[in-house]
């Protein structure tokens, strides 16, 4: 009875040793994920801001260009402020996410914790 009882508690221990490795992963490969995303969105952002900078000059005037008029560059303006704005919205949701992750794996670990301090014999506790 003792040795079934033993079996068990080692295969439902290991059981969860690979549920929670399969978790990590999930949330591992979540995170990196996410990491891509942000790069991507950096790179985005960057390729707005110097197109915003040239799209100032040339409403300042102080570009040579004089192809477009005024109004066309101000509503290039604006939709030039608008995806920046989005994709700024969507890079705070990514690092949210990115929080939620870190404290999901922080959960995770506290919980494995537990489940050791709770397998100590009595006797020992």
């Amino acid at each position: 009875q003792a040795k079934r009882t033993l079996r068990r508690r080692r295969k439902l221990e290991k059981e969860t040793r690979q549920l929670i490795k399969q978790e990590e992963l999930k949330r591992l490969h979540k995170a990196q994920a996410i990491q891509r995303q942000l790069e991507e969105l950096e790179e985005r952002q960057r390729a707005l801001e110097i197109f915003g900078v040239k799209l100032e000059r040339e409403l300042r005037g102080e570009s040579d260009s004089d192809t477009k008029d005024e109004t066309q560059m101000l509503q290039e303006w604006f939709e030039l402020v608008l995806e920046k704005n989005k994709l700024m919205r969507y890079e705070s949701e990514l690092l949210i996410i990115a929080q939620e992750l870190e404290l999901e794996d922080h959960q995770s670990r506290l919980e494995q914790k537990l489940r050791e301090k709770m397998a100590i014999d009595g006797k020992s506790k």
